[in-house]
């Protein structure tokens, strides 16, 4: 075709906001590509997000060939749940095969994106572990799969769940990848002069890739963490001023968790909706406060709902529980994991029908 019969191509100037356009679009995925990335990245969130894919892999070659009396599990939570022990679940439940579908502050509407891959790939699911804690019914929970995680399919089959903010958020992250990964160009300045910083951002994030590989998405670190009391204390008080004082859940985040147990009933999947355990000062503040009191009742109505649904409190190991060391008051140090993956393969045994070995 003629460019004379295209009234709009006469017209130069609207080529401006055109040319201006492609030029932004242009530089976004510059400063968004791969190669500039690591001068710019300030956090790893992206890839423990962007590896569950890998995870699902691995768990369709592994489930379709493994034998009828196998059982599958998978852990669908926070970074609460990255650090369970698989040494502890083949030493004592050898029959069962595990894998983590946990992310950074994941919430409900992540698990219900994954879980969906899970079963549309035809995976099959035994125990579905999912995390019961308020940080993951929150909006602000959701901030890291809107610009990781979803796809647009998933996205259109609840429209009318998510709120505009996130569809927003969501849309921006499709179009501008610089508000995936935006240009710091204070730390770019900073690792041009000193190199080493890349290489070191690098080899970590090669490290988590690898482990996740090889721990079939969890992240274990068998370190025990020695912090002292004062600041674990000291901690507690902070982040529970910071992060609870004005807690508001979220409509979107209750109906995904309730859609989560609606779709593992349809697919036959038992969950065991786990609390962690968290140090003991923080874990009073939290449980006397009304908002996590309203937590309480309404996972005791979801039981009611759903009463196939079983619930795993860690805080009613407490006083069996011999390691009890915190990286800080929401983590349970990696060495002490041995124990809580113990007492869930025994409650999975005595509750949810796990065949002892």
């Amino acid at each position: 075709m003629k460019t004379s019969r295209v009234p709009f191509l006469k017209r130069k100037i609207l080529w401006i906001p055109l040319g201006i356009a492609v030029l932004v679009l242009a530089w976004d995925r510059i400063l968004s590509s791969e190669f500039v990335r690591p001068y710019t990245e300030s956090g790893a969130e992206y890839y423990f997000y962007n590896m569950k894919d890998r995870v699902l892999n691995t768990m369709k070659k592994e489930t379709d060939a493994k034998k009828p009396e196998q059982k599958t599990l998978t852990f669908f939570g926070t970074s609460h749940m990255g650090e369970f022990s698989l040494t502890e679940f083949e030493k004592n439940s050898p029959g069962l095969i595990v894998y983590n579908l946990s992310g950074p502050s994941a919430p409900y509407s992540f698990h219900n994106f994954t879980l969906e891959k899970l079963i549309s790939k035809k995976i099959p699911l035994d125990y579905a572990i999912l995390e019961y804690y308020p940080d993951s019914g929150t909006d602000f929970a959701n901030r890291y799969p809107l610009r990781y995680s979803y796809d647009l399919p998933f996205f259109l089959r609840y429209w009318n769940i998510f709120s505009t903010n996130e569809w927003d958020s969501f849309l921006k992250a499709r179009v501008f990848r610089t508000s995936v990964f935006p240009p710091r160009f204070k730390e770019a300045f900073a690792r041009l002069k000193n190199p080493f910083e890349v290489k070191k951002l690098l080899y970590i994030r090669n490290i988590l890739i690898n482990e996740s590989d090889k721990f079939k998405g969890g992240i274990p670190n068998t370190l025990l963490a020695n912090t002292p009391e004062d600041q674990l204390g000291s901690e507690s008080d902070r982040i529970f001023n910071e992060s609870y004082k004005n807690y508001r859940s979220s409509k979107v985040q209750e109906f995904f968790l309730r859609n989560f147990l609606e779709t593992s009933r349809k697919n036959g999947i038992k969950v065991v909706l786990w609390t962690p355990l968290l140090y003991s000062k923080f874990s009073d503040k939290v449980r006397s406060a009304a908002f996590f009191q309203e937590w309480i009742r309404m996972r005791d109505s979801l039981v009611k709902e759903y009463p196939e649904t079983l619930v795993l409190d860690m805080e009613d190991y407490r006083d069996k529980m011999k390691c009890q060391k915190f990286i800080d008051p929401h983590h349970l140090s990696g060495g002490c994991y041995a124990e809580p993956t113990r007492y869930l393969i025994e409650f999975l045994q005595e509750k949810g029908n796990l065949p002892k070995p």
